[in-house]
């Protein structure tokens, strides 16, 4: 299905995320597969309950997804909807979500880990044998330690959902780095790598993860950061060293979000113009004062920091290049915090896909 060469970006199925997808040009669109995880039913945090419906909340994901990515393959993740949901006809929200794909022509493919629960991995099984394109399995590094038998538990797992080894997609997701360097050192990744069961056997391998801050308050205002991008450092250290190394991964990350999805109630949020840009092996991030008492006039401004600075790789680079250089000239509005999560994804994705395949060739 797709090599060392290759992109897995794991993204949250929102408007900037499926936005940034719509952009891609052709050739980057062939050089990547996302993993969109659907985002939890949102909170009603007045009246302390959920503020959709199961069925509310999966209405459109069809028509988003199918808009942003057409025809391509790419995996589909349920982890953040509650075993217990059930669409208002009884059907499984997975099965809901691939049936609805489906009218699309979208080649999805399920994901599942070692930790869910009967109801869904019968659901994957369902979605298995309907479309005959697998299963992706998502193993963290948690479950060394929560499973005796580590191949064992892998093994059953996909005779549960129906499929093989070998018609199955492995994505080893290490999630959040250490914001002070990996918590992880190469020596232990790869000895873990090196664990996992059957590791040349599977269609696909990619190590995933992330060293993004969960969120920007700890980064000074009016001001210019850099975040290493750590989970960029240990994947090119694991090719170096691939002579110790079963199988050289997939590079895989959570582009410009931390793995766990804020739980932050809106009526106190204060988000700040801020732009999240990937560089080499950090992110820049050029944040502005809070938008409630300063307002989104401020992304122009930013916009031509930072279209001044020798990391900026010029208009023509990406839609998200485009962009800033428009604002930085006020050829366009300013728009909303959605828009900047479409501007950054959309730069990363181009950046990423570019960076994996130099690395690759060298």
């Amino acid at each position: 299905m797709f090599g060392r060469d290759h992109y897995v970006p794991i993204l949250k199925g929102r408007e900037g995320e499926y936005g940034a997808l719509q952009t891609l040009t052709p050739s980057t669109r062939q050089a990547l597969t996302p993993l969109i995880e659907i985002p939890p039913i949102p909170w009603d945090f007045a009246d302390e309950k959920p503020a959709k419906t199961v069925d509310q909340h999966l209405k459109k994901v069809w028509q988003k997804t199918g808009r942003a990515w057409g025809s391509h393959s790419l995996f589909v993740d349920l982890l953040w909807i509650p075993d217990s949901e059930h669409m208002a006809d009884g059907s499984h929200p997975l099965c809901h979500v691939f049936q609805a794909l489906r009218g699309r022509s979208v080649e999805a493919i399920p994901v599942a880990d070692l930790l869910r629960g009967d109801e869904y991995l019968r659901a994957c099984r369902a979605i298995v044998e309907q479309d005959g394109r697998g299963v992706c399995v998502r193993i963290q590094r948690e479950d060394f330690a929560d499973f005796d038998d580590l191949g064992e538990t892998v093994r059953r797992t996909l005779n549960e959902v129906g499929s093989t080894v070998q018609n199955s997609d492995l994505i080893f997701d290490l999630r959040a780095l250490s914001p002070n360097g990996p918590s992880l050192d190469v020596d232990t990744v790869i000895d873990l790598v090196n664990r996992l069961p059957r590791l040349t056997e599977w269609r696909t391998f990619t190590v995933a993860a992330t060293a993004f801050p969960q969120n920007l308050t700890g980064l000074p205002a009016s001001d210019v950061s850099f975040v290493p991008r750590e989970e960029w450092v240990l994947w090119t250290e694991l090719s170096r060293q691939r002579r110790r190394i079963s199988r050289l991964p997939t590079f895989g990350d959570y582009a410009i979000s931390h793995p766990e999805p804020p739980e932050v109630d809106p009526r106190v949020m204060r988000p700040s113009a801020s732009i999240r840009y990937t560089c080499s092996a950090a992110w820049l991030i050029l944040k502005a004062k809070n938008l409630r008492d300063h307002g989104y006039e401020q992304f122009h401004e930013v916009c031509r920091v930072l279209i001044q600075g020798r990391e900026y790789c010029g208009p023509r680079f990406s839609w998200g290049d485009q962009y800033i250089d428009d604002c930085a000239a006020e050829r366009v509005g300013t728009g909303n915090l959605t828009t900047w999560r479409k501007v950054g994804t959309s730069h990363h994705l181009a950046f990423v896909v570019h960076q994996v395949a130099n690395e690759a060739g060298s």
